[in-house]
């Protein structure tokens, strides 16, 4: 499996970057982002973004989780219209905010059929069927 940070470290030494740098649940399921910052101040805080629409923390199936320098997004009940690009920024008082590297969301609907391939896997995880659809994503 791919996986890639990036990592945004300023001359005042803050760096922030997002984990995972894309996620797919299925509709109903629980996605959690994490954004990873390190910052010398105790005065900080972090904000969540989707797209350029700033979240409003801890709503009814939204949740910030803070934590060790780590702010978790954790989304219940996913739908649909919760896919998209999620964006943390941490502001550290009188320094310029930093933005981590974002995370896309993938809703998937009931219709589709998650199947992979790794090393623990031999074969595609459910068989299907005409009308199902399916998601292949290469690295």
């Amino acid at each position: 499996m791919a996986l890639s940070l990036a990592l945004t470290a300023t001359p005042e030494g803050l760096r922030v970057r997002q984990h995972p740098p894309s996620l797919s649940v299925m509709r109903g399921e629980t996605a959690t982002l994490s954004c990873h910052f390190k910052v010398e101040s105790l005065k900080y805080g972090v904000q969540w973004f989707k797209s350029e629409q700033q979240l409003i923390s801890n709503s009814s199936r939204q949740i910030v989780v803070a934590k060790n320098q780590t702010s978790s997004l954790v989304i219940t009940n996913t739908t649909i219209q919760d896919s998209g690009w999620y964006y943390c920024e941490v502001n550290v008082l009188k320094k310029d905010p930093e933005w981590g590297n974002g995370t896309k969301l993938v809703v998937l609907g009931k219709k589709q059929i998650a199947g992979f391939r790794n090393e623990h896997a031999h074969n595609l995880l459910g068989p299907l069927r005409p009308g199902d659809v399916a998601m292949l994503i290469c690295w």
